[in-house]
């Protein structure tokens, strides 16, 4: 009984080493070794364009000065024509050679004609065509952000839905065909590591992204079952984002301090992480550590340590909120 005791010890002590050398391999080999794929999906002829949805601001407009620095012609995306025509008329300026164009759409439309967005992405002034898609719209849109779901009226509730789950699932089953045609192509959908633990005061948009990460998973298996996926064909991928650093993420000395990612390294990341082959993947190494130490522990531990930041948060936004009245 004691042998058989010891080697299962030694066996569960074996694949735990390994487990843990495997995953620091992985660490290193994606965020510090492996050179990015990208420029895969930037075609020399006709020239390139991505989709960067929710690009007025935050992480989705870093994404698409990173994209025009990468050399790709971009469309913004956003529901504020006036806010996009500012956004385009500054990236102009830092990349003057490169083709901007805006796409305003309200993501929580129930009635958003995907088709005509199709159309305009089809067929980019210049004759290129649409090789990247970054579904990075969303966030948490309730207001106010941090609250018990039973607080929240249905109509915040519904749009914040539509917004994280429903807009890049219509939008991607629209423009799949159009990547297909003009494959190597790559899809982007930004998750969040709060869909995986499940976080206090934002029920919904926890849930939302664990939707984008089913669907991301899904997704990828479809394209490579039906034979449009692989190197040479649909890239499906999902940013797992933890704590960066945003107008809405603007808790100031609050968060993972160090651990705390600017949007402009959150966007490399992610686009870095092209052709790394995982299909869930942080887009920054600081995001993988904080979120595989919080994954280790106990789930009662876990949830405990991160309830005292989300209370935090809530008073501040109460606050500011009662200041505003």
């Amino acid at each position: 009984m004691v042998s058989l005791l010891s080697t299962a010890v030694t066996v569960c002590g074996t694949f735990a080493l390994a487990r843990i050398a495997y995953n620091t391999a992985s660490l290193l080999w994606i965020h510090f070794l492996r050179p990015s794929q990208l420029h895969r999906y930037l075609h020399a002829t006709p020239s390139s364009w991505a989709l960067a949805t929710g690009s007025s601001d935050g992480i989705g407009l870093e994404l698409a000065r990173e994209l025009l620095a990468q050399g790709f012609n971009v469309f913004l995306h956003g529901r504020n024509e006036a806010k996009l025509k500012g956004v385009k008329q500054s990236l102009q300026q830092s990349h003057p050679t490169r083709l901007i164009e805006i796409i305003v759409a309200d993501a929580s439309d129930s009635n958003l004609d995907y088709t005509t967005i199709a159309h305009r992405v089809a067929s980019p002034p210049d004759g290129g065509i649409l090789t990247v898609l970054i579904n990075c719209v969303g966030g948490i849109t309730t207001s106010p952000m941090f609250a018990p779901l039973d607080e929240l009226p249905g109509s915040a509730i519904d749009e914040n839905i539509a917004i994280n789950a429903r807009f890049p699932t219509r939008l991607t089953s629209t423009l799949l065909p159009i990547l297909k045609r003009n494959s190597p192509a790559l899809i982007v959908n930004a998750g969040s590591y709060a869909g995986i633990f499940g976080m206090p005061y934002i029920a919904t948009y926890t849930s939302t992204k664990a939707y984008v990460h089913t669907f991301t998973r899904a997704l990828r298996a479809e394209v490579e079952c039906t034979g449009a996926g692989g190197e040479g064909g649909v890239e499906v991928m999902g940013s797992l984002i933890f704590d960066t650093a945003t107008a809405k993420n603007e808790t100031e000395g609050g968060g993972l301090g160090f651990m705390r990612v600017s949007a402009r390294d959150c966007a490399r990341g992610m686009l870095g992480r092209a052709g790394c082959g995982e299909t869930l993947v942080a887009p920054d190494w600081r995001h993988w550590v904080t979120a595989n130490v919080m994954l280790c522990l106990p789930e009662s531990v876990a949830r405990r340590a991160v309830y005292p930041e989300l209370r935090k948060r809530r008073e501040e936004e109460r606050e500011k909120l009662e200041k505003q009245e």
